[in-house]
This record gives structure tokens, C-alpha cells and sequence, in this order.
């Protein structure tokens, strides 16, 4: 996000290139008194993360509690994240399908667990960033993060359980389509000699369904710091 313009205290603490606890004190009482309000708010947040390479444990609390309560319970529909939700979210922490920064997964992963319901756009894009690592050309947060192995490991399953939180149902593992077909794609990029035992358990144990299609109507979400006004899908 260069060139974007903070207003105070933002741009003193931008000016730095560091958050320390002190900062968010000053963010909560001066920038954000009634929390993170509009997707203008969420904007300064992302671009104080891009602005601050050096952070403190506090900072990394707050940007991810803060944004996932914003996201999932302060806008409609409450804590839901439907298909707008999950696209400008997508749109704003990823780069070609991969998410940037270690801090923005997790602040993908913590606002689909905290929200009562997640469209598969979303679970499939999270679980594509695994797929993501794997890949000859490797890249994103995830990648950057994972321990180096050829085949699927115990922290690829944290993960992965992590998306999927929920989906288990009486032995299966019930998945849409698309969410099966990323699952499908890691595990032909990776080699089944060096796997965790876990996964070919996983795997024998997705079942898919299709979910019902749903009547949509469209209504305005979010507005960006462009004035550019998003849409969002509202289950009629």
C-alpha cells in the first residue's frame, strides 16, 4: 500500500518503521477510540502492517483481533463471513493468489474461526496456500513459514485442520467440490513416500456435496479509501 496517507498518530508511528505497545495505546485512544469502524479504518491498519517491518508481540494482537472482530461481527451479515466478505479480504492480503505477510494468514485463519459460517471461496483459498508452497515456484507467507519436506507434514496438518475445523462428520470429511479439488492438487504435488501417515487418513476420508444454491441480492458493504463502493451477497 505505498503512498497512502496516514492522518495522526498513524503517520508519526508510520514515520518510524515500528510499532511498539506505546503505538497502539495511541491508536486505540486518538485514531480508534470505538475500534476499527469502516473499511477505511481496516485500510490504515493494513498499511501501518506493510509500513512497520519492525513490530512488537502486541502489535501482532491487536492488528489480528481487531480486523477479524471488524470483518466477522461489526459488519453485515454478523458473524458470517459471506462471498463479499471473503473477497475483499482475499483482495487485500494476497498478491496473485498468496498471501503476504505471516500476520495476514493468521488473520485469515483467526477470523474463519471465530465466524459461524465461511463460504468455500474462502476454506479453498486458504487451503491453497499450501498448495502454493509445494509449487516449482513457491511463494507466499505459508511458504516462507513451512518446514521444508516433499511430502505433507504435521504442520501442513495443523494447518489444514485449522481450514477445516468443522467439516468432520461421523468418520468424513465433508467438503465441497472445489475445497476437494485443492486437497486432490497438494497431494499430487507432493511425493506420498515422505507424507505424514495423518494425511492418507485425510484423504480416504473426504466425502463431497454439493451446497445448495442460494437466492442473492446485492447491497452495499464496504466503501474503500478510493470511495470506491464493494458489493455485498446477502442471502435473501
Amino acid at each position: 500500500m505505498s503512498g497512502f496517507r496516514f492522518s495522526f498518530p498513524a503517520c508519526v508511528i508510520a514515520g518510524k518503521g515500528r510499532i511498539v505497545a506505546d503505538d497502539i495505546l495511541m491508536l486505540r485512544k486518538y485514531a480508534f477510540p470505538d475500534g476499527i469502524c469502516s473499511s477505511e479504518d481496516a485500510l490504515v491498519l493494513f498499511a501501518l502492517n506493510d509500513s512497520c517491518p519492525e513490530q512488537s508481540p502486541e502489535w501482532s494482537t491487536y492488528f489480528v483481533e481487531s480486523l477479524a472482530a471488524y470483518l466477522v461481527c461489526d459488519t453485515d451479515p454478523m458473524r458470517r463471513i459471506d462471498d463479499a466478505k471473503a473477497g475483499w479480504l482475499m483482495r487485500t492480503i494476497a498478491v496473485d493468489g498468496a498471501v503476504r505477510s505471516a500476520l495476514e494468514l493468521e488473520l485469515l485463519l483467526h477470523a474463519m474461526e471465530v465466524a459461524s459460517e465461511v463460504p468455500e471461496s474462502l476454506s479453498a483459498f486458504a487451503l491453497d496456500q499450501v498448495r502454493l508452497a509445494l509449487d516449482p515456484g513457491a511463494r507466499g507467507a505459508y511458504h516462507a513459514a513451512r518446514p521444508a519436506s516433499a511430502g505433507i507434514t504435521a504442520f501442513d496438518l495443523t494447518y489444514i485442520w485449522r481450514v477445516l475445523r468443522g467439516a468432520m462428520e461421523r468418520g468424513r470429511l465433508l467438503l465441497s467440490p472445489v475445497e476437494a479439488l485443492v486437497l486432490r492438487e497438494i497431494d499430487e504435488l507432493t511425493d506420498a513416500r515422505a507424507h505424514h501417515p495423518a494425511w492418507r487418513e485425510m484423504i480416504a476420508a473426504v466425502a463431497t456435496y454439493e451446497r445448495p444454491k442460494e437466492v442473492l441480492r446485492s447491497g452495499p458493504w464496504l466503501v474503500t479509501d478510493a470511495g470506491h463502493r464493494l458489493t455485498r451477497e446477502v442471502a435473501a
